[in-house]
């Protein structure tokens, strides 16, 4: 199947709740008394009531991100971002698009708890880090910083600052050493990436102060 790509068609806040819900009701549609359940059956109910659970811890962590991290983030950089949407979609860990392709494939499309669609971008959204990170990246060494070492800026102590990879939304085991470092750093020129997405060259320009704050 081919879906389109996109926006959510409701915010993020909505669209794990309405899969959360449709997910419990799929669950109770599929329910037997334990008496009558063949063991495919069986496998099939804890299936849906783990992709539930899952869900449900997703839209917790990502009301967390919402309620402490932005508001640290936008007042230290002065950007105030478009929609809580963007910052959580970029600390979406790799382990999401697994959940989400799993209950893709895991009904037909029209019992579906949410649009194929959006299911779909669901699990897009672990990629977004890297490619606002790269946005990142290239604007800070051509635009705001041209000259300049950009691999010199101690990303990972920003990402510290913000609290980015501690609050990464379905994140499982961390990397250890360099790994770790390199996950921050890309967490951090995400969120610079977004704030230049959304603001343009001024407005990530004035993150200036925190990089060189954070490189002494």
């Amino acid at each position: 199947m081919a879906y389109e790509y996109g926006p959510l068609s409701r915010p993020l806040k909505e669209t794990l709740a309405a899969l959360q819900d449709g997910l419990m009701c799929e669950y109770r549609l599929e329910y037997l008394p334990a008496h009558r359940r063949s063991a495919r059956r069986l496998r099939r109910l804890r299936r849906i009531r783990g992709w539930c659970r899952a869900t449900g811890r997703l839209a917790e962590q990502a009301a967390r991100v919402t309620e402490r991290i932005l508001p640290r983030i936008e007042q230290e950089t002065g950007h105030a971002f478009h929609s809580p949407d963007g910052p959580i979609r970029i600390l979406m860990a790799p382990s999401t698009k697994r959940l989400f392709s799993d209950i893709l494939a895991g009904f037909p499309e029209d019992a579906l708890p949410i649009s194929a669609n959006d299911l779909s971008m669901l699990g897009n959204f672990a990629d977004d880090s890297h490619a606002l990170a790269l946005i990142g990246d290239v604007t800070l060494r051509l635009k705001v910083l041209p000259g300049r070492d950009a691999g010199t800026l101690d990303l990972a102590a920003l990402s510290d600052r913000w609290g980015l990879h501690g609050n990464r939304i379905g994140a499982g085991h961390a990397p250890d050493g360099e790994g770790l470092v390199r996950e921050k750093e890309t967490l951090a020129r995400a969120v610079l990436g977004l704030i230049y997405v959304e603001g343009g060259v001024d407005a990530l320009r004035a993150v200036v102060p925190l990089l060189a704050c954070d490189e002494s």
